[in-house]
């Protein structure tokens, strides 16, 4: 069975536990010397460091202690999820655990509710252990629905390149290690709906998972890089719950998609780049212009700000006293050397001259080793985020010796390794060769 999401790793003293789980039991520890139950599993008991122990079967009934409810900031390989609940229950062994609830509304959790362990395969060889309230008028699914849900693999969500309908999604360049993603509305200037937020957040969390790849170009079809949001959402957005929904859940997930995909994000900005569009761009990690592209936000004409990002980022992202005039002023005109005068973009370029000069750009960052790629990314991000420099320079190094064992860079060490003696007579050779010279 495949899963996006990371399984338990199994050990030696906890194969037993997940064993347990794939026959739908729960099993605690059970130290025989001083007896103590234990959970999670160890190797000794915590309490009087025997080893003489054994596992009991709870019958998995437990009350809440606490809970929280996850409604953001979570990794996204469990955004689809959300909302859940997490929480701490109480089993009459006297073992707390953290587990989530599952077939029930969050809003009807509460501290001190009767629950029932039940089971969801992740894998082969383990099962995850939730619980279910107790009394099943506040389930979800009925009794029947949850027999046969329980135990089966978890159903995969979410789009497919082939399914994209508003973006073009396409792998390429030499060793393929390009991806290219196209917003493809030209004929609303590439403005952005639901669904196009959503393929949006669906292909840049897919092409981080793809090794080969070290840069991604996000650009636009036709005459304009992204224009901003969709003129027909904004009806719904007068309705509140909507407009916090498009901030905090399209809005922060395509923004956290691009800025967490490990490759780095080059942005091809041609025609207009405006409102919600600029702040796509400006979660990418480098920006090159056509001269003639127009640019701003437009936002505060409107009474609004920015709300996917640009209020923030912008004053990270050039001189405060410049990002505030953008925001302030309300213009769309912010011709692309404007901006790069102002510190914005990374580089323009003449209008016939953009194609050959991104081009030759992206085929030599994409050369480089697109795990040396991430790592430069994620220090980089770790560092301007405003740590001090101490901490940026143990990151730095970390990352470096990181990348030292890594089994390619490895392999190149063990050339090395292989024939010192070669290497010190080849090195004797070269010497007489200078003495001869001089």
């Amino acid at each position: 069975m495949e899963t996006q999401k990371p399984t338990p790793v199994i050990q030696p003293w906890t194969k037993e536990f997940w064993k347990a789980t794939k026959q739908g039991k729960l099993f605690v520890q059970h130290c025989n010397d001083c007896n103590s139950n234990i959970f999670f599993p160890k190797k000794v008991c915590p309490e009087c460091w025997s080893e003489n122990l054994s596992w009991i079967e709870s019958p998995g009934k437990a009350k809440v202690y606490t809970f929280t409810e996850m409604l953001d900031m979570v990794e996204p390989k469990f955004m689809g999820d959300l909302p859940y609940v997490i929480a701490m229950v109480d089993l009459p062994e006297g073992i707390r655990m953290t587990t989530r609830i599952v077939n029930c509304k969050p809003e009807n959790v509460a501290i001190g509710m009767n629950v029932e362990v039940v089971f969801q395969d992740v894998s082969s060889d383990c099962a995850l252990p939730m619980f279910q309230p107790a009394d099943a008028s506040l389930r979800i699914k009925t009794a029947d629905q949850e027999e046969s849900v329980t135990g089966a693999p978890e159903a995969e969500t979410g789009l497919k390149p082939e399914d994209y309908q508003t973006i073009q999604y396409e792998i390429g360049g030499k060793n393929d290690a390009v991806c290219f993603i196209t917003l493809n509305r030209p004929e609303k200037y590439n403005a952005i709906n639901r669904r196009m937020a959503a393929e949006l957040i669906d292909a840049f969390r897919r092409v981080r998972d793809i090794l080969t790849v070290g840069v991604v170009v996000l650009a636009g079809a036709g005459k304009a890089f992204c224009t901003g949001g969709d003129l027909e959402i904004f009806p719904s957005l007068a309705e509140h719950q909507n407009s916090l929904n498009w901030l905090s859940h399209e809005g922060l997930d395509v923004q956290r998609a691009i800025t967490s995909c490990e490759k780095v994000v080059i942005c091809k900005i041609n025609g207009h780049c405006l409102a919600g569009g600029l702040e796509v761009a400006l979660a990418c990690d480098l920006l090159y212009a056509k001269a003639s592209a127009k640019m701003g936000t437009t936002e505060i004409n409107m009474g609004i700000l920015p709300g996917w990002g640009g209020t923030a980022r912008l004053p990270r992202s050039m001189p405060i006293f410049r990002a505030r005039e953008i925001i302030y002023s309300g213009r769309k005109d912010y011709t692309a050397k404007e901006m790069y005068d102002m510190g914005l973009l990374t580089r323009v370029f003449a209008d016939d001259e953009f194609e050959a000069g991104f081009e030759k750009i992206v085929n030599n960052i994409a050369s480089k080793k697109p795990i040396a790629l991430r790592m430069g990314k994620e220090i980089m991000a770790r560092s301007a985020d405003g740590c001090d420099l101490e901490t940026a320079l143990a990151v730095e190094r970390n990352g470096i010796q990181w990348l030292t064992y890594s089994p390619d860079i490895q392999e190149l060490m063990d050339q090395f390794r292989a024939r010192p003696d070669q290497l010190t007579q080849q090195q004797k050779q070269q010497n007489i060769k200078s003495d001869v010279n001089k």
